[in-house]
């Protein structure tokens, strides 16, 4: 196995990692029930999950067809297109998981200067709504995921095992900024002096 590492092994990396994380999130939905959790609480959880969730399946496909299947060569292509074409039949129920993500979740609600919200309705958007909806679409990329690591067996191991290298190599250790005091009494000082402010204005007339 050469350690060289080529875009291939980058990108077949890439959408691993993306493919763990939304594996993450689809079972942190699943469980919050068995947690007798409060039901506005699950209600939050489960809406910043759906919309990270939409945010990585964009961004896997973005890999996907942006760099992964680019470094394919013809017989590498046939073998796979079988499978993604199962695959998109899936996919094409839920149209508008791109547009929900660039739109709505990344793109603070504005497109081209315009409202979203009051420019198109929110419920207009074809995408996963409940956890099982959105189990389809996972799996979808979880089986993708399993043909792609049976094409290119070793090609997440040399990736993974030249990152743990560098990070050895360079012994960087992430550091938080601020220690919690420090957080502590920065945030207290925010509200406080926010306050201040407010208490000192009145409201100006429409």
């Amino acid at each position: 196995m050469t350690n060289q590492i080529t875009p291939l092994d980058e990108s077949v990396h890439i959408l691993n990692v993306i493919n763990n994380n939304i594996i993450r999130y689809h079972r942190a939905l699943c469980s919050l029930p068995d947690y007798h959790v409060d039901p506005n609480i699950v209600m939050t959880i489960n809406t910043m999950s759906f919309e990270n969730g939409c945010i990585l399946v964009t961004s896997y496909f973005d890999e996907y067809h942006g760099h992964f299947i680019r470094l394919l060569n013809e017989q590498q292509r046939r073998y796979i297109n079988p499978y993604f074409k199962r695959i998109k039949n899936v996919l094409n129920l839920f149209p508008d998981i791109k547009e929900f993500r660039n739109q709505v979740v990344a793109h603070n609600l504005r497109v081209k200067n315009k409202s979203v919200p009051t420019n198109k309705s929110l419920t207009s958007f074809v995408v996963p709504q409940t956890i099982i909806e959105f189990s389809i679409v996972i799996e979808c990329i979880k089986y993708i995921t399993t043909i792609i690591n049976r094409m290119f067996p070793l090609a997440m191991k040399k990736v993974v095992m030249h990152l743990s290298a560098e990070e050895r190599r360079k012994s960087v250790v992430l550091k938080s900024p601020l220690t919690p005091a420090e957080a502590e009494t920065i945030l207290v000082e925010l509200i406080r002096d926010l306050q201040i402010i407010a208490s000192n204005q009145d409201i100006p007339d429409d």
